[in-house]
């Protein structure tokens, strides 16, 4: 897992297409509609509006591709799980990229996740999002999820 400033990209991602993507970045904003965008062969935008919740059930990770999430507005907590504070609830599926647990023990971390920053979550990194950030405050958010073919990282 990363969690930094967007700005600081450059320290994690080395290879010429995240220039490329960090580009595109710049393009979407509070304005785009949810849709997915700049689909390529390696990589793809993903931007959704939500609201937080007290309680989120989903808790999930992914094997093909890397998600680097950013907040366009609001602010969200997100859980990281170690392997062994999770049961599985479904396993993985090839054509959502998903395996879903529930939780059974604590998390081991847990950020808090505002425009400006990127959380990158790689296949080990079983996370859960949508939490509010303060118990009982739902807030709504825009979020930019890129997809990144793991590939790339190998």
């Amino acid at each position: 897992m990363i969690f930094d400033s967007i700005s600081n990209w450059k320290q994690y991602f080395k290879q010429e297409i995240f220039t490329e993507i960090f580009e595109e970045l710049k393009t979407l904003n509070l304005d785009s509609p949810d849709d997915i965008y700049h689909r390529r062969d390696n990589y793809y935008f993903k931007v959704i509006t939500y609201k937080t919740k007290v309680n989120p059930e989903i808790i999930e990770n992914h094997l093909k591709e890397v998600d680097i999430q950013i907040l366009l507005s609001g602010q969200e907590k997100i859980k990281v799980y170690n392997k062994d504070a999770v049961t599985v609830t479904r396993e993985y599926m090839d054509d959502d990229d998903c395996k879903f647990y529930k939780q059974s023990d604590r998390p081991h971390t847990e950020i808090i996740l505002q425009p400006g920053y990127m959380a990158v979550f790689f296949s080990n990194d079983i996370h859960g999002c949508q939490h509010a950030v303060e118990d009982n405050k739902i807030e709504s958010l825009k979020k930019i999820v890129i997809k990144v073919d793991e590939k790339l990282f190998a």
